[in-house]
């Protein structure tokens, strides 16, 4: 059998990641031997469409059910004391602190995916390991960090976000045994972007469900039957996290993926460090700049009407689901553009851009409609305040569509990550979060006055330039691969 024929599940199976004189390790010593290691074909060659959604289905799975549990777990949080609202209140005091978490293992993911996914597209197989094992050392370091600061500092860092009484005490609690969590999310960073470099968003897809049922099913152990409470929230979680994790390293273990891992600190390369973190940190910062910009939104709503902050949030979920798939297709656009990029074949770049924004646009506006016509059905569901609903479907009405342009620049994002050009992605997100958005809100709500309606029509606008910018600005960067070298020169 060619290795060209073995799908990358077969890996393990025919050897080609085995010790020994397997044709993997030939290509640790020389990658431009004329016996390849098993690659994805549909990467490079045969429609694109059904490749983009092959890779996103997983992803959007695993993300829904991450997003279910996040519902589910806020009711068993709840149902704790009903009439308590601090045991809500202290997960919410210490939210900053999570998503801080999760801003950084995005970054991870997206910077080891982009290497990993070039390295395989120019057949650089020692620099996927590289990729790998250096991922791995800042994952670990990070983790050690957090674990330091977090058990030296609990205390203050709860003061410093507000905590105190009842709401102090559920947020210390909470957090001391949720802190362990934040380790495997680092790691899991590394092994996701391992992942999606080579493609197998499945064993991705597996990962995520494994941790969301486990945790699903954790929760009311913990919390009620075992009587931990708030503790045992945290204590589901982290289990769940490092069961998660194991099926990972059993991939790895197994030599199940093209990437392996000797689990050796001589394998890392500091120069690769310096490359996953430039790659890596202009993502958390794009994430950190969405949470900042909604604590500016809220401040901004607060001054209006308390009714129209929790509109602006129950909105804010909604639109979760409304960017789900559309973060699904970005996600596979990394592994595609990023594998072609390094292959050198640049038409295809551009073919998987097109096609994943007529993948995109089509859904976005299929649920962003639905949205907005059912919208005064749906909002009643989370809110029987008139106010909050009026302003929740006014809010969908005004913004909804536009999506469709911040569909576009979550695509051109992606693919500026995938060609090892963050600092672009970055400068189309924050357009689209916070330099477009925010003074609008500011100018619209304190100058014209115009209620919260200046903030949803500021968010709206910044989606239609920034989407427009990003359009013209991803086609002009991938086109300019196309030009021969002999007219670049010219230029």
């Amino acid at each position: 059998m060619s290795h060209e024929n073995i799908p990358p599940e077969d890996y393990s199976k025919n050897g080609i990641n085995s010790t020994g004189n397997s044709s993997y390790n030939s290509h640790l010593s020389d990658p431009m031997q004329s016996t390849e290691i098993d690659e994805f074909k549909a990467m490079y060659e045969g429609p694109i469409m059904g490749l983009i959604f092959k890779l996103a289905t997983p992803v959007f799975i695993g993300m829904f059910f991450q997003l279910l549990y996040s519902i589910v777990d806020t009711i068993w949080v709840s149902r704790i004391n009903i009439n308590d609202p601090s045991y809500m209140g202290g997960i919410g005091i210490i939210f900053p602190l999570i998503f801080l978490t999760i801003a950084i293992s995005s970054g991870i993911l997206i910077g080891v995916g982009s290497i990993v996914a070039r390295s395989i597209g120019r057949k650089d197989y020692a620099s996927v390991n590289r990729a790998a094992e250096s991922g791995l050392l800042i994952g670990t370091a990070l983790s050690l960090i957090f674990l330091i600061l977090g058990y030296t500092f609990d205390e203050q860092l709860i003061k410093a976000l507000g905590g105190k009484g009842d709401y102090f005490t559920h947020a210390l609690e909470y957090f001391r045994y949720i802190v362990p969590a934040a380790c495997f999310a680092f790691m899991a960073g590394v092994f996701h972007g391992i992942l999606q470099g080579e493609g197998l968003t499945k064993n991705i897809m597996i990962g995520m469900l494994i941790a969301t049922i486990l945790n699903m099913i954790f929760d009311p152990v913990f919390i009620f039957v075992f009587n931990l409470k708030i503790k045992g929230a945290a204590i589901a979680t982290v289990l769940s996290s490092l069961i998660s994790g194991f099926y990972f390293i059993h991939l790895f273990l197994k030599r199940k993926t093209l990437t392996m891992i000797e689990w050796k600190f001589r394998n890392v390369s500091f120069g690769t460090i310096k490359e996953i973190l430039g790659i890596g940190f202009p993502q958390t910062a794009g994430q950190i700049t969405l949470g900042l910009s909604f604590l500016v939104y809220n401040r901004i709503l607060s001054t209006i009407d308390p009714a129209s902050i929790t509109s602006f949030s129950i909105c804010g979920r909604i639109d979760q689901i409304l960017l789900l798939p559309i973060n699904s297709i970005a996600f596979s656009l990394i592994t595609i553009i990023g594998q072609n990029f390094g292959r050198e074949n640049h038409e295809r770049m551009i073919r998987a851009w097109r096609a994943g924004l007529l993948s995109a646009i089509p859904l976005c506006a299929f649920f962003a409609t639905i949205l907005v016509v059912y919208a005064h059905r749906i909002f009643p569901f989370f809110s029987s305040v008139d106010r909050v609903v009026s302003y929740s479907v006014r809010q969908t009405r005004i913004v909804e569509y536009t999506y469709i342009f911040g569909a576009v620049s979550i695509l051109a994002t992606s693919s500026f990550q995938a060609i090892a050009r963050p600092i672009s992605g970055m400068i189309i997100t924050l357009l689209r979060l916070a330099i477009i958005s925010i003074p609008l809100a500011f100018i619209n709500v304190f100058i014209f006055k115009t209620g919260p309606e200046g903030v949803w029509f500021g968010l709206a606008t910044a989606n239609l330039i920034s989407g427009t910018v990003a359009f013209f600005w991803t086609n002009s960067a991938l086109k300019k691969f196309l030009i021969p070298e002999e007219n670049k020169i010219n230029r």
